[in-house]
């Protein structure tokens, strides 16, 4: 006999194999693995273990098993990203996760996340289309590695985390009616627009809003104008009358030092008397050309944000204040 024919055979890493029998889903397939991919456009295998609270082993089998579970050719547990975009292989070196109908419908009648459209609409990253989502799937990346990381240490700590899923569930009916809720209105020297933060969410009573840069943008006539309107929104009342909440803290996550010194003294130019309390700035050197370049472990939630004319804030010193 061959000795080939003895070796067990495994799944395809790259194809789905129907499976003879279906999975069980399991509470911690829900907590773990659907309910923040109900936030996030995709998370990657690192994520998601970092993120669960089982061994990562028994997480990295979970994410197999799931995804090559269906119960026909259309609906799934599990979508991969590769299956909708062609990568070449220095760009990405692990599987992005996404997803699924069955998932989805199941989380969304047990009443893990609310029945409403407008839980996609607000999902983080992933709205862009190929070949432009390729492009933005680095920042996409860093997006989720730095909520997720601030809501584990958030976790760690026993601290309140609320994602924008959260808010938004006590945020008015026409805010959530609307098509792209997060997408906040704004009049700037007469003209509508909007600012929509890249996330949302909360450590007990404040508020904050992410904004990943990742250096191609102008300073002056895109990242001042953005400053601009986050304080308008909050000058206006438009975050009370929107969101229904009244303070608000911007985090930009910046990509090197001298682009971040360059946006403060634009900040220190916009603010009044040079300081501003409202906006916080963190160098993350990790962030490169590599979709998958940040690591975990970076505690965004323990890092000192620097701010223009005032003292560092660090998230999870605000608890007591909060």
């Amino acid at each position: 006999m061959d000795l080939e024919t003895l070796k067990p055979k495994r799944r395809s890493h790259l194809n789905r194999r129907a499976m003879e029998k279906g999975v069980m889903i399991t509470e911690r397939d829900i907590l773990d693995i659907f309910e923040p991919l109900s936030r996030h456009a995709q998370l990657t295998t690192s994520q998601l273990v970092a993120y669960g609270r089982r061994y990562p082993t028994i997480t990295k089998a979970r994410l197999g098993e799931l995804w090559h579970a269906t119960s026909d050719e259309r609906t799934h547990w599990l979508h991969r990203l590769n299956e909708d975009i062609a990568f070449a292989n220095h760009l990405v070196t692990e599987d992005f996760h996404r997803i699924g109908v069955e998932a989805e419908l199941l989380i969304r009648s047990q009443g893990v996340v609310p029945n409403e459209d407008w839980v996609v609409a607000t999902r983080i990253g992933g709205r862009s289309t190929a070949p432009s989502r390729i492009i933005r799937l680095a920042h996409d990346h860093l997006v989720s590695e730095i909520v997720l990381d601030i809501e584990i240490e958030a976790r760690a700590k026993d601290a309140i985390f609320r994602s924008h899923l959260d808010i938004l569930r006590d945020a008015p009916e026409a805010t959530r009616a609307a098509k792209r809720p997060l997408q906040i209105p704004v009049t700037l020297n007469g003209q509508k627009s909007f600012v929509e933060p890249d996330a949302l969410f909360a450590i007990a009573k404040q508020v904050y809003a992410l904004e990943v840069d990742r250096g191609t943008e102008s300073i002056h006539t895109i990242i001042a104008q953005k400053i601009i309107a986050y304080r308008e929104i909050v000058a206006a009342c438009v975050i009370d009358e929107w969101l229904g909440i009244d303070k608000l803290t911007v985090l930009f996550a910046i990509p090197n030092e001298t682009r971040m010194k360059n946006i403060m003294r634009e900040l220190e130019q916009i603010a009044h008397n040079g300081k501003s309390a409202m906006f916080g700035f963190l160098v993350v050197r990790e962030f490169g050309p590599s979709p998958v370049g940040v690591k975990s472990g970076n505690k965004f939630a323990t890092q000192p944000w620097l701010r223009q004319g005032l003292d560092p804030i660090i998230l999870m010193q605000c608890l007591a204040v909060g």
